[in-house]
């Protein structure tokens, strides 16, 4: 593969699992809640637009619908959390289980009309389909130069940067502080008559909701949808979010939105140099597995010098 091959991997791999890392610093940065249903809910927007698509709607219109399904999974996350008292772990699996057979039995049902799950468990687009690139401004923009998939550089690009817009605005409304307040102290959101549960509810929809856009952006490049797709999202939005914001802990003027699309696209820049070097993609999770614990321990090591700083200045 070309340098400039790689580096369209690694971007636009990166600005697709940023939007996941964005989702999963809702969930886990803010409210401190290790939310294991993304697994399920980046396959559901990934079958969602597949199915969608190659039904011939307007694939934007389909990565919307994979949106909102995703909300709707990541709030009967939090329903369950907040409501009935389920533990944050068990909610997660409880969730992400249930969608094994809920996305299955959808990709069944919608290309053969089984509703066994027995028929069909993976969505492969033909070549007549239109997706997200066919419909971005038409021909003003070149599908391709130099072998570089420009269009859809700018189409990850375009909704990454939507993504973390919306985000940083939804963060200064009414709603976006109690969230964060929520997440600070329960206990002084309850203070103000606001109930924190429906808080934590809201951002686990955000959570899942861009867990579900990633997916069907990833549907989108690599042309189909397998019932494998959702594994290890978790390790990939943690390692990027964790990389993102220990690395630029100390650059005051950027967002932390912003710090974790560049640990996301850092993420995949350190597993396009391993393939580079010759390791076998049979070794991806791998790898994956050890850059996160890399990325755990050096955020630790950070937080605890951090720490040992401030209690020598006191």
């Amino acid at each position: 593969m070309s340098f400039l091959g790689s580096l369209e991997v690694f971007i636009e791999t990166g600005l697709i699992f940023s939007i996941i890392a964005m989702g999963y610093y809702v969930s886990y940065h803010i409210l401190d809640f290790p939310d294991l249903t993304v697994e399920g809910t980046f396959l559901t927007g990934a079958v969602v637009f597949g199915l969608l698509s190659s039904h011939n709607v307007n694939s934007w219109i389909a990565l919307l619908v994979s949106f909102v399904l995703g909300c709707a999974f990541g709030a009967v996350t939090g329903v369950l959390n907040v409501r009935l008292k389920i533990r944050p772990l068990l909610c997660g699996i409880l969730v992400s289980t249930s969608l094994i057979t809920i996305n299955l039995i959808a990709t069944s049902a919608g290309m053969t009309g089984d509703f066994t799950g027995q028929s069909s468990s993976s969505i492969s687009y033909g070549r007549t389909v239109k997706t997200l690139h066919d419909v971005f401004f038409g021909e003003l923009i070149p599908s391709r130069v130099k072998g570089v998939s420009v269009r859809d550089l700018i189409i990850f690009l375009v909704v990454a940067i939507v993504c973390k817009l919306l985000l940083d605005f939804y963060f200064k409304t009414k709603n976006g502080l109690l969230l964060r307040a929520a997440g600070n102290n329960g206990q002084f959101v309850k203070m103000l008559g606001v109930d924190p549960g429906k808080s934590k509810i809201t951002g686990l929809a955000i959570g899942n909701g861009y867990a579900a856009i990633a997916g069907a952006l990833y549907s989108h490049v690599s042309g189909n949808v397998n019932q494998s797709m959702g594994i290890g999202m978790i390790v990939i939005g943690l390692a990027s979010l964790i990389i993102g914001l220990s690395l630029l802990k100390n650059v005051k003027f950027m967002k932390p939105t912003t710090k974790v699309i560049i640990g996301a696209i850092i993420y995949q820049a350190c597993l396009t140099v391993a393939q580079k070097l010759g390791v076998p993609s049979a070794y991806n999770k791998l790898i994956m597995a050890v850059i996160f614990t890399i990325a755990l321990v050096v955020s630790s090591k950070a937080k605890n010098k951090g720490g040992s700083s401030n209690v020598a200045v006191k």
